[in-house]
């Protein structure tokens, strides 16, 4: 009996398989070779320079979350506003908050769609013309820290209402309040540590100066007292973060955060007839405060005459504004005093009088004007999403009456914030069709049938009732934010 032999064309469908098999195996373990690769040389770049080897750490991190999830990177972005510590040089001087908006800055960038944001491209409207005149600025003045600071601002100002619009019109809101809350409610109970262990002294370490504390303390609270609907946030979570983070801003003893948090709620409760319920304990609550902030300040003044903050920020002012005068129109340029002719004058604790020192009359005035159209595109929002944008910027630029403004970190979480009301008003506006607006809502945001649903919902405008009042509600919004849930 002859052996029977299969023909070669029987035995290729083993060698194929083989060769799939070995092709899913090479295909599976290379990310994993990839990452021991990667981390290989990351550790012997540190061992030579422990520097350059975390800042490669640092770039792996950030490409693996643009991998994974683009749009971490901007949500992270509002609780990094915590993070003041300084990551470059004098040369830059950055802190990590500002790296981190930078680079979400540049994230959210794609994620924008300008025909679906005229009230973001309102409010742009004038950081870009403030930029603009800037300009002039930088030819008068060309030294190395006004071009660093000239494009700092973008970043700051420009980038951070970037991030928060991205954040509201992508349902990303309720995640990134949680993650600052939750942030600032850590920094509240370090702070209180410190002044229980320093015999009740004023809470601060390092970089955190009892102001800078203050300042994020001030902005956790407004967000869990203001808590609007379409922020998803429980009332459990917002009333202990509130406590907590009250708790924080007494520990620090900023009188000045203290000061804006009683207008600051005093505004809200004025502008959002929804909060007034809401707002009648913090209100009473307030007056002892008034009382003690009185005394403070008198106590302060009588004991130490010459150097308590008032002389103190008197003299600051009172230099920049020396050097003001040596050059009326086009100031000094931005960051002046960081030049060796200047070395006895310091950032004034004044917006006003750092602008005229900085960017002269010209300058000034600019900045006026981004003030203005800043805050009128923030008044004409509905209450029922821009109210703790706009209560949260006005406190911001109040603060600056009082206290270095030009700082990344401390700018950071109030323009983000606005940009989050700017991005649901938006988005309501673009859902409902409300005065008059077309189409679609962001990609990402909801699918295309909740935008008939939505203009369905919108009813016509009643007779008497103001305009304003009339665009849209907050049970039209939280509506509006329910449905949504499935998309994101």
């Amino acid at each position: 009996m002859s052996r029977i032999t299969k023909p070669d064309s029987a035995r290729l469908p083993n060698r194929w398989d083989s060769r799939q098999r070995w092709n899913r195996i090479v295909w599976a373990s290379a990310p994993w070779l990839t990452v021991v690769v990667v981390a290989g040389a990351v550790a012997a770049v540190t061992v030579g320079n422990h520097k350059i080897g975390l800042a490669l750490a640092a770039l792996v991190l950030v490409v693996g979350l643009l991998i994974a999830d683009p749009l971490l990177l901007v949500v992270l972005a509002l609780p990094g506003a915590l993070l003041i510590q300084r990551v470059g040089g004098s040369a830059t001087n950055l802190s990590a908050a500002d790296l981190l908006v930078f680079v979400a800055a540049i994230v959210s960038l794609s994620h924008v769609h300008w025909k679906e944001a005229p009230h973001l491209r309102q409010f742009l409207r004038g950081i870009v013309w403030f930029q603009a005149v800037l300009l002039l600025v930088l030819v008068a003045h060309p030294f190395r820290a006004n071009i660093v600071e000239w494009l700092h601002r973008w970043s700051y100002l420009a980038g951070s209402v970037l991030v928060g619009w991205v954040i509201a019109t992508h349902g990303r809101t309720r995640q990134a309040f949680r993650l600052f809350l939750a942030g600032s409610s850590v920094l509240a109970v370090i702070a209180m540590e410190h002044a229980v262990t320093g015999h009740f002294k004023p809470a601060q370490w390092g970089v955190y100066q009892k102001n800078a504390i203050g300042a994020v303390l001030l902005i956790a609270i407004l967000i869990a007292q203001i808590n609007p609907p379409w922020a998803g946030l429980g009332r459990t979570e917002v009333r202990v973060s509130k406590w907590i983070c009250l708790g924080g801003l007494l520990a620090s003893q900023s009188r000045q955060s203290a000061i804006l948090l009683i207008l600051a709620v005093v505004s809200s409760y004025m502008l959002n007839p929804e909060l007034r319920g809401r707002s009648k304990l913090l209100l009473l609550g307030a007056i002892p405060l008034v009382v003690v902030l009185y005394y403070s300040f008198s106590i302060n003044a009588r004991n130490n005459p010459k150097f308590n903050s008032v002389s103190i920020r008197v003299d600051q002012i009172s230099a920049a504004i020396h050097a003001w005068h040596l050059s009326p129109i086009l100031g000094q340029g931005m960051r002046f005093y960081n030049l060796p002719q200047f070395i006895a004058v310091t950032a004034p604790p004044n917006v006003f009088v750092d602008n005229l020192a900085s960017t002269g009359v010209v300058g000034s005035l600019a900045f006026v004007f981004m003030v203005f159209v800043t805050m009128r595109t923030m008044v004409r929002l509905p209450y029922a999403v821009g109210t703790l944008g706009l209560v949260i910027l006005a406190t911001h630029y109040l603060d600056g009456l009082f206290d270095i403004f030009w700082i990344g970190a401390s700018s950071i979480a109030p323009l983000i914030i606005a940009g989050i009301s700017l991005g649901m008003a938006d988005l309501g506006r673009n859902s409902h069709g409300l005065s008059g607006a077309g189409g679609g809502l962001a990609s990402g945001s909801a699918p295309p049938d909740l935008i008939a649903r939505g203009r369905a919902m919108s009813a016509p405008p009643v007779t008497g009732v103001p305009r304003r009042s009339d665009r849209v509600s907050s049970a039209g919004l939280t509506r509006l934010w329910s449905r949504m849930a499935p998309a994101r």
